[in-house]
């Protein structure tokens, strides 16, 4: 059975990871405002509806529109994940025909999965603590973060392959997932707090819900972006998955031996 490579260069520093992230958001804001503006605006009509049209306040609260925000961020997911994946590859039929594919369904299935696994957790008694589900939680998708960026890049990796993979980071990934939970949890804890302690002319305001959701989607979505560079540069180190090149490149699999991983 092969294992996942372990050398010092496979553990790079997560503040390191998470600054390059930042500079990519940064280089690429005007495709992250073009992918994320729709879902803001879908967050703040969602909210103007719940809000001022009778018809639709049974549904505020509804589980619902949290899993339909789950099938879109796991859109947002695979889109960023690729385009860290292409970052500085060059043209070809192959690079762009990757580039504009659609969502894998294994990466909704997988979110779906994922939502339906978190739901189950926080509707079971837990004695003790509350915040065993979060754990839980943050475990099993630190355990299954590798594997979104080899749905998103077709390549052929299953679950068992996928774990192995994340094993030589799977602390840096623990880290990376709960960090990302928490500011989650604090950008949406952050939505009802300001319509409390807003002054009361503007609580009065018919926009004012629609703009705090929008602005909480935002963040959501720089959050989920510079958590799916991480992955997917995680992901291009550990299986070595370079870009396809195009066939007249002069330079076509030369370099250092390629190191993906396999499990036998």
């Amino acid at each position: 059975m092969a294992e996942a490579p372990t050398d010092d260069d496979d553990r790079p520093s997560l503040l390191f990871l998470l600054v390059d992230a930042l500079a990519f958001l940064v280089r690429r804001r005007g495709l992250f405002l073009v992918i994320v503006l729709p879902i803001a605006g879908l967050a703040a009509a969602i909210a103007w509806l719940l809000a001022t049209q009778r018809p639709f306040e049974a549904w505020r609260g509804h589980w619902g529109w949290d899993f339909l925000f789950v099938l879109v961020y796991a859109m947002f997911l695979d889109r960023w994940i690729k385009e860290t994946l292409l970052d500085g590859a060059t043209d070809c039929e192959e690079v762009d025909n990757l580039r504009r594919s659609i969502v894998s369904p294994g990466v909704l299935a997988l979110a779906a999965g994922l939502f339906a696994i978190t739901i189950g957790l926080s509707v079971l008694p837990w004695p003790g603590s509350s915040l065993v589900p979060l754990v839980l939680c943050v475990a099993i998708a630190a355990l299954l973060a590798l594997w979104p960026p080899a749905l998103s890049a077709a390549e052929p990796l299953g679950l068992v392959d996928a774990l192995r993979l994340g094993r030589p980071v799977r602390s840096l990934l623990i880290v990376l997932v709960l960090g990302a939970v928490l500011l989650a949890l604090g950008a949406a804890a952050a939505v009802p707090w300001a319509l409390v302690h807003l002054p009361p002319h503007l609580q009065a305001q018919p926009w004012v819900e629609p703009a705090l959701a929008a602005a909480h989607r935002l963040v959501d979505c720089a959050v989920l972006a510079l958590l799916a560079h991480v992955v997917a540069t995680l992901f291009r180190r550990l299986a070595d998955w370079r870009a396809p090149e195009p066939d007249d490149h002069p330079y076509r699999d030369l370099g250092r031996p390629r190191r993906r991983f396999r499990a036998n």
